[in-house]
């Protein structure tokens, strides 16, 4: 089980929150606007500092994102260059 908290409770109680997870173990759950944005929870012992695997991960997940960001930016200037109600430039 898990406590929930909005952003600015989280920021407000952030040391608290951490301490808590640390040697508490606990889990938290952060909100914007009432939705779900974030957990705070222990790290998996694969993850702590000294591994490497999170970061080749990530670095693999980057990678993939370079071409996606790309089609994203020609989609959004197509989609501007075919709208006839407003002047943009480009």
């Amino acid at each position: 089980m898990h406590q929930t908290y909005s952003l600015t409770e989280a920021k407000a109680k952030f040391s608290e929150i951490i301490n808590r997870v640390l040697f508490r173990n606990e889990k938290f759950m952060i909100t914007k606007k009432g939705k779900a944005v974030a957990m705070v929870s222990p790290i998996n012992e694969k993850y702590r500092a000294g591994s490497d695997e999170g970061l080749i991960r990530a670095k693999g997940s980057l990678a993939q994102m370079d071409q996606l960001v790309e089609e994203m930016v020609e989609d959004i200037y197509e989609a501007r260059s075919r709208e006839t109600d407003r002047k943009v430039r480009l």
